[in-house]
């Protein structure tokens, strides 16, 4: 055994060695330095953990290494994540890479983030998404040419704001929101089940709205707070670009399991949250607009939710929630998005441009497609060249 982990120990060793070769020297676009530290970091971090691990091999009996044996798994899925969403972005430095990171450090400068702007990787397979161990954002590859779906970028940087909410200072407005949240939540949801309790029914109802609380912390709040940063960042583009991908994926919007775990909240209630915020922010014609929008589709029109689903999403609770997390992005000093100051944005800022986007969009589709194509030409032209 001890023999087969030392072996294991050279091995990754030398993997992680050779991931830092790949690393191009010097990186072509100043944007990836930051990910290029942290993945030379990480990778150091474990290789001396994998040595202090080799000498204690040593010094242990054959049948007392289960604790090294813990710390070397550790290791591996570290370099593997490493390897997975760090270098790979790295290595393949391309000019839409240099383009999109480009992007995303000038939406950084424009919404006020108080954190390294995450590095931009092309080589998603389930459109966006953020891995927070190595601070990348997932794109489909073909993202440097469009527009009218950049807008999720905002929410991937929700999670990152969320990843580092507990250990920023300049967050401490968001974690004490997020926490209040929680407590509202838990509050609601104890209420509703101690009504519940004294009313005629299956007792099957009291499981189901445990399992929706369950839900509400470990998967919706963070989705919501997503959601909602985006919006309040962006402005309308993050809705209609909501509505857009979920018109596109065409599945049941009520969705809901009272049994089983759901990553994200229905896309009904995402939408309802959105409609929610952009009144908050004074966005009423807008919210109106999408409002009808939505409620004329016919995959909106055409279902019916289950009869739990009207306890995952009551409307007090949402509207509640998007105070909540509004009030703690103003006190964080992000910059929020209202009908005043968006008419007076710089015409070249990526926050005006998205949401001119989808104004012309839904104008015009067939114009749009030729403005989007200057645009994008425009906007590599001046980060790239």
């Amino acid at each position: 055994m001890k023999e087969y982990l030392h072996g294991i120990i050279i091995e990754m060793i030398n993997r992680g060695l050779c991931l830092k070769e790949l690393i191009p020297h010097p990186l072509e676009y100043a944007e990836l330095d930051s990910l290029a530290d942290r993945c030379k970091r990480i990778i150091d971090d474990n290789i001396e953990y994998l040595k202090y691990f080799q000498k204690e091999l040593d010094n242990r009996p054959e049948n007392e290494t289960r604790d090294i044996l813990r710390g070397i798994k550790s290791c591996i899925r570290e370099i593997d994540l490493v390897e997975s969403f760090g270098i790979s972005a790295l290595y393949y430095e391309t000019p839409e890479v240099g383009y999109l990171n480009k992007l995303i450090r000038k939406i950084h400068q424009e919404i006020n983030l108080p954190l390294t702007p995450p590095s931009v990787a092309c080589f998603s397979t389930s459109y966006y998404s953020f891995q927070s161990f190595t601070n990348v954002m997932l794109v489909p590859i073909g993202e440097s040419k469009f527009l009218l779906q950049l807008p999720d970028s905002f929410h991937e940087i929700g999670h990152e704001v969320l990843s580092h909410m507990s250990n920023e200072r300049k967050l401490k407005g968001v974690e004490n929101v997020h926490q209040n949240a929680v407590t509202f939540i838990t509050d609601y949801y104890r209420n509703l089940r101690s009504m519940k309790e004294r009313e005629y029914g299956p007792e099957s109802r009291l499981f189901v709205i445990n399992h929706i609380h369950s839900q509400w912390k470990i998967h919706w709040l963070k989705e919501f707070f997503c959601d909602l940063f985006a919006l309040y960042t962006l402005g309308p583009a993050y809705a209609w670009s909501n509505m857009f991908l979920t018109t596109k994926k065409f599945e049941n919007v009520y969705e809901f399991s009272d049994i089983l775990p759901q990553t994200h909240p229905s896309d009904d209630s995402r939408m309802r949250m959105l409609i929610i915020g952009l009144k908050k922010l004074g966005f009423n014609e807008e919210a109106e607009l999408l409002e009808n929008q939505w409620n004329s589709m016919s995959f909106v029109v055409d279902t019916q939710p289950v009869n739990e689903y009207q306890y995952a999403y009551p409307a007090d609770l949402l509207a509640e929630i998007a105070e909540l997390f509004l009030c703690g992005l103003k006190e964080c000093n992000f910059s929020i998005i209202t009908p005043e100051n968006i008419k007076n944005l710089d015409p070249n800022s990526i926050v005006g441009i998205l949401n001119r986007a989808w104004q012309i969009f839904t104008d015009n589709p067939e114009e749009f497609l030729k403005w989007e194509e200057e645009i994008v030409n425009q906007l590599k032209q001046e980060f790239l060249d």
